[in-house]
């Protein structure tokens, strides 16, 4: 995946994925890294990051195998 940079100072945003205090709704957050105050973001659209966490999943895998075959 290709990096986003911050607009302020051009380093990587971070991305992560975090739940919403009140709602519980998974959500998107890209964060500057050097400093949080440079730029905070969130993706909130729930049919766009439900496709993103189950692409993710399935990448990833179930996580329900043993891991031997």
């Amino acid at each position: 995946m290709n990096s986003i940079g911050c607009p302020v100072c051009g380093k990587p945003l971070s991305i992560t994925v975090a739940t919403g205090r009140k709602s519980n709704k998974p959500f998107i957050m890209l964060k500057c890294d050097t400093d949080g105050r440079h730029f905070r973001g969130f993706i909130t659209d729930q049919a766009y990051v439900k496709r993103i966490l189950d692409e993710r999943n399935n990448k990833n895998g179930s996580g329900t195998g043993t891991g031997r075959e």
